[in-house]
């Protein structure tokens, strides 16, 4: 598998559907038949930044859902189209317009500026996926076709890559990637305090430490 086919999987593959649900047409059958509690009214969130060639690859669980930002994001037919054109073209769209969401972290700047990309295991949006609310929605994250197939190209496209030096993973969210051995791999450094949704200092001084190495 090589780094550019996440792109070819979602590029084009996310739609509203008759009841303007948001899905990969891939994972569409899974979430109809449930049980889940994903909110699908609005466009998935694979990727935030430009995965292709953003040195630092952050590891998040899923995309968010906050009822009083989320429709905010998405107004009008433009911003949706705008939104699943930088998912479909990561390298040629400008993900500033985002780094507001990221106000709460210490990382949105490097999102912005492409030097970091946040890679969710699942792409469907929840308010708090390690709530008990939320346990039949961790359950479809180990069964949706997006989802094995995300983790499937961090394991044979990513790694090899970090492990020769050439990109830095942070395991912030890792328990949703289920990386069991490959957690400790050459080129991952792990986020002790993944619940927090700032980077903590000691990953925080590996990816500055890797972008000043690598400038």
């Amino acid at each position: 598998m090589q780094i550019e086919d996440i792109v070819t999987f979602w590029r084009g593959q996310q739609e509203a559907g008759a009841q303007d649900r948001w899905a990969h047409r891939l994972d569409r059958k899974m979430l109809e038949a449930g049980p889940h509690s994903f909110n699908l009214d609005y466009p998935v969130s694979p990727y935030i930044g430009n995965v292709l060639t953003a040195p630092i690859i952050i590891l998040n669980a899923n995309a968010g859902y906050n009822p009083a930002l989320t429709p905010t994001e998405f107004p009008d037919a433009a911003s949706v189209s705008a939104y699943t054109s930088r998912v479909d073209d990561p390298s040629g769209s400008n993900w500033s317009s985002v780094s507001r969401y990221y106000n709460d972290t210490n990382y949105g700047h490097l999102v912005a500026s492409g030097r970091a990309v946040v890679v969710n295991a699942c792409a469907y949006r929840s308010p708090r996926i390690s709530d008990k609310k939320e346990a039949d929605n961790r359950v479809m994250i180990k069964r949706l076709p997006s989802s094995i197939m995300m983790r499937r190209w961090l394991l044979e496209a990513i790694l090899p890559i970090a492990a020769k030096g050439d990109r830095l993973i942070v395991n912030n969210r890792g328990q949703h990637w289920r990386l069991g051995h490959a957690a400790a791999a050459p080129g991952i450094v792990k986020d002790p305090c993944p619940a927090n949704p700032r980077i903590t200092s000691a990953a925080l001084s590996a990816m500055n430490d890797f972008l000043a190495s690598h400038s």
